[in-house]
C-alpha cells in the first residue's frame, strides 16, 4: 500500500457515504486531492479513502457499513480553510451544490466563507478564517 507520505499534522473528520464514489467525485471537483483509495468488500464501494485539501488537512471516507461506526450519511458539518473561497464556490457552482448560505464578507469575525452541502447532505464551509 503507498501513499503520498504527506504527514497531516491535524484532526481529520471521518465521513460515511451511501454513494461514497460520487461523493469522492465531488469532493475532488472541489480541489481536494487523493492520497489514499481502497475499495470496499462489494463492487463500488469504498473500504477506505484518504482526502488531502492542497492548504491542509485530510478527511477520511468510507462506505455506508464498511466499518462499524456511529457516523451517519448527511450528518456532519466541516469547515475547511481557505486562502481563496471565490476560487471554491466557482467550482461549487460548477457541480451544482445546494448553496446554504452565500458567500459572504463576515462582519463579526474576520472571515470570506460560503456553506455548500453535498450530495449527503453534509455541510462544507469553505472560508478564509483559521481561527
Amino acid at each position: 500500500m503507498n501513499t503520498s507520505g504527506v504527514r497531516q499534522q491535524s484532526v481529520w473528520a471521518s465521513i460515511v457515504s451511501d454513494d461514497a464514489a460520487a461523493l469522492r467525485s465531488w469532493l475532488l471537483h472541489l480541489g481536494f486531492v487523493e492520497d489514499l483509495l481502497i475499495p470496499g468488500d462489494r463492487d463500488g464501494e469504498i473500504h477506505h479513502c484518504q482526502l488531502d485539501w492542497p492548504e491542509g488537512g485530510r478527511v477520511l471516507l468510507s462506505s455506508t457499513g464498511e466499518h462499524p461506526t456511529p457516523c451517519r450519511p448527511g450528518a456532519n458539518s466541516l469547515h475547511v480553510v481557505t486562502a481563496d473561497p471565490d476560487a471554491v464556490m466557482s467550482r461549487a457552482r460548477m457541480l451544482d451544490a445546494r448553496v446554504v448560505h452565500e458567500l459572504t464578507e463576515q462582519t463579526d469575525y474576520p472571515s470570506r466563507d460560503f456553506t455548500v452541502a453535498d450530495p449527503d447532505g453534509n455541510h462544507w464551509t469553505f472560508a478564509t478564517f483559521a481561527g
